[in-house]
């Protein structure tokens, strides 16, 4: 048998368009998911793309709605000697302190998610609009700041990364579901109860 050899590139891309630039930033719109409650047998993953993601039976994910660039989405290579991986952090902003929101804020102490941002960007047909963050080792919560003076409105700045002990295999996945409405729609299938 022949040896591995992971080393080799497969594909090549344009990686600039003269008269635009993408879009930075993201919408404020941010859907959390416990990473138990993916049914990963019956979701697919074809090349990063994830083109259907399919919860247990009656789990739901919950939305976060912040303000426009509030949720902010980091991808960090993680090289090693023989392998290298990448760690996905998401740091999500809260501008309101009420104990409906200080309830929300304790219960990540414990909690592996997967979280899915809207972006500004969308590409030309709304392909990389959603990307998933955690997709193959959950985040955790691995800081969290909150002070009394509350600068520019924070009350409470959470980040949810990659833990130590694992990463994962790629940048964050694209969600994209043939085309953009479709894709919105199986977004919202994930946060709203079936009748």
């Amino acid at each position: 048998m022949a040896a591995l050899d992971c080393s080799t590139i497969t594909v090549g891309v344009t990686v600039t368009d003269c008269g635009e630039s993408a879009t930075p930033g993201t919408t404020g719109r941010l859907i959390l998911l416990s990473y138990t409650d993916i049914d990963r047998t019956a979701s697919t993953v074809a090349m990063n793309v994830i083109t259907d993601l399919l919860l247990k039976t009656g789990k739901l994910g919950y939305e976060v709605d912040s303000l426009p660039d509030a949720d902010v989405g980091t991808t960090t290579l993680v090289a090693g000697t023989y392998k290298s991986s990448f760690a996905h952090s998401v740091v999500a902003r809260i501008f309101i302190k009420n104990e409906e929101v200080k309830k929300f804020v304790n219960q990540f102490t414990a909690a592996r998610v997967v979280a899915i941002v809207e972006n500004n960007e969308k590409g030309t047909d709304g392909s990389v609009k959603w990307e998933v963050y955690g997709w193959d080792s959950g985040l955790r919560l691995t800081d969290l700041e909150s002070t009394t003076a509350m600068a520019d409105g924070v009350v409470y700045g959470l980040t949810l990364a990659t833990p130590d002990t694992g990463r994962e295999g790629s940048i964050p996945k694209s969600f994209f579901k043939t085309d953009e409405t479709t894709t919105d729609a199986a977004i919202d299938s994930l946060i709203t109860p079936t009748p």
